[in-house]
């Protein structure tokens, strides 16, 4: 009626060999899934760093270009002066050349 138990232990043989092989092969994938999020990790780190650094260049940048823009606007305020300081040494000149004419004609 029943199996004896050497019959018994040679069918059940193959089940446990497969269920080792199954068991080392939950393991490997298991290993290649740890070490998967290991280098995932880094690549994080990695990628955080250079976002940082990024982050980083991008308000000296920023900074580079606000005082380019108020070196810019220093300039234009400079030659708008410079520009009115001829003016009036050339109207201050005119009108000192026009009064010593005027001198030189009334002697």
């Amino acid at each position: 009626m029943g199996a004896s138990a050497d019959e018994r232990e040679a069918l059940l043989g193959p089940e446990e060999a497969r269920r080792g092989a199954s068991s080392d092969r939950l393991k490997q994938a298991q290993r290649a899934c740890a070490d998967t999020e290991e280098l995932g990790m880094s690549i994080l780190d990695g990628l955080r760093s250079q976002r940082e650094t990024l982050e980083r260049s991008k308000q000296r940048l920023n900074g580079s270009s606000d005082s380019l823009a108020r070196g810019s606007r220093l300039l234009r305020t400079m030659s708008i002066r410079a520009s009115a300081n001829k003016m009036i040494t050339a109207a201050v000149g005119t009108v000192a050349g026009l009064a010593l004419l005027i001198l030189l004609c009334w002697r």
